[in-house]
């Protein structure tokens, strides 16, 4: 199954990396311990699609790295460093749906990750 949601990722058709970034969000919620031993690849994967330029994918990356912060919590600390990075990035475009997609994961980052961590990787990411 996860195989197949990293696969959905890696296509070029917007409606299935937006299907297979909605069922990680499910997956995190659900079912945290398949998503566990794959984190690292999992969010390498997401942080590509929070770069894409279509904004629909772009936003059902950062709505998954939002999700999978609330619900995997300390888990996603290894992590934040790299996700932090992509959001801040993010954060200072000039669309405003993109800016509040970023805003909303980049606080549920804050409120669900440990605060030392969060603050060198907001830091890191290029924060002042």
């Amino acid at each position: 199954m996860l195989w197949k949601l990293l696969t959905f990722l890696s296509l070029n058709c917007r409606e299935k990396k937006i299907e297979g970034l909605t069922s990680l969000r499910a997956m995190a919620q659900n079912h945290m311990d398949i998503l566990m031993p794959k984190l690292h690849d999992i969010c390498l994967a997401i942080i590509n699609e929070v770069k894409n330029l279509r904004s629909a994918v772009s936003c059902a990356a950062m709505a998954t790295l939002g999700d999978m912060y609330v619900h995997l919590q300390r888990a996603m600390d290894s992590e934040v460093e790299g996700t932090a990075r992509v959001l801040l990035h993010k954060a200072s475009e000039a669309n405003t749906f993109i800016r509040q997609g970023a805003n909303f994961a980049l606080g549920h980052m804050v409120q669900s990750c440990t605060p030392t961590r969060v603050m060198n990787a907001l830091l890191v990411g290029g924060l002042r």
